[in-house]
């Protein structure tokens, strides 16, 4: 803030006031406000429309600047101010009677001087950073299939299931269940089939137009034998981790899953004879189709 008080000095300085083209007047300024509540000393609205050529020479006129003069018959103060209410100059002039014809030049040259000296008052202050947006948070409640390959020995399998997950834009937590379903490999004079239920925890990231996504399953394997002289069918508990890349779309989801097992179980006719491997690697392609969300 910058305070004085000038009589000579001050008159002396308003004859080098800068003055207007007299047939220009400048538009008013859209923002910055000038009021001019002095009673008796100078002409009101002269000093509105040199203030206001001031501030259109220093790029101010679109700024949040609020000038204000008070006073009386010879005493003139002269405020400028952000409209936050921070002050940058408060000035107290003192006129002679004689002097108030050139109160609306003092003002002027008076607001010239401290844009001038202060520039950086006569840009419109930056703008607020606009708020942090609350994280997104929702449920969804997806469908989900898959068709893989799968070896050794080589065969095909197809998946259905659901998952319910928990998250943000990028982190989602889990859980998942699926029931999957072999087309029926070969194993000697017959052939074995595989269905497995599992449920397992889910997680989720997105980067960019890519979902990344694993997940850890667990549950029970039935295999059946088919077309041999007596058919019978052995649960087995199961386990394997899944890995998925893909593209999310609006509707859902489409990529790639990979599935694999520690585990190293045979299927092995009742006579012991014939004995395969029971696949524990899966590729295939997966899809996600969206049913529900709540935010």
């Amino acid at each position: 803030m910058h305070r004085g008080l000038a009589l000579v000095v001050a008159v002396a300085a308003c004859r080098a006031a800068p003055s207007p083209p007299p047939t220009t007047r400048p538009p008013d300024p859209a923002r910055a406000r000038v009021e001019i509540a002095a009673a008796g000393c100078g002409d009101a609205q002269e000093a509105i429309g040199r203030i206001r050529f001031v501030l259109q020479g220093h790029n101010a006129a679109y700024s949040d600047l609020v000038i204000r003069v008070d006073g009386g018959a010879t005493e003139l103060r002269l405020r400028i101010a952000h409209a936050s209410g921070e002050v940058g100059l408060d000035r107290a002039f003192t006129l002679a009677a004689g002097d108030c014809a050139s109160a609306p030049q003092l003002l002027a040259l008076s607001v010239d001087r401290f844009l001038t000296a202060f520039p950086e008052w006569a840009g419109p202050p930056p703008p607020p950073p606009p708020p942090a947006p609350p994280p997104t948070r929702w449920l969804d409640v997806t469908l989900r299939g898959a068709v893989s390959s799968i070896w050794v020995p080589l065969g095909v399998d197809a998946h259905a299931g659901g998952l319910v997950d928990l998250g943000g834009d990028t982190h989602r937590f889990g859980i998942a269940a699926l029931v999957r379903a072999s087309v029926p490999q070969a194993a000697g004079s017959g052939r074995f089939q595989q269905t497995a239920f599992l449920a397992g925890a889910t997680y989720r990231y997105r980067a960019g137009a890519w979902r990344f996504g694993g997940e850890l399953r667990a549950g029970a394997l039935v295999v059946s034998g088919i077309g041999y002289a007596l058919n019978a069918s052995d649960w087995l508990p199961w386990w394997e981790g899944a890995v998925f890349a893909g593209r999310p779309f609006r509707w859902g989801a489409i990529g790639v899953e990979v599935a694999a097992s520690g585990l190293r179980d045979k299927a092995v006719t009742r006579d012991g004879l014939v004995e395969e491997d029971i696949p524990a690697l899966r590729v295939g392609l997966a899809g996600e189709l969206g049913v529900a969300s709540t935010r």
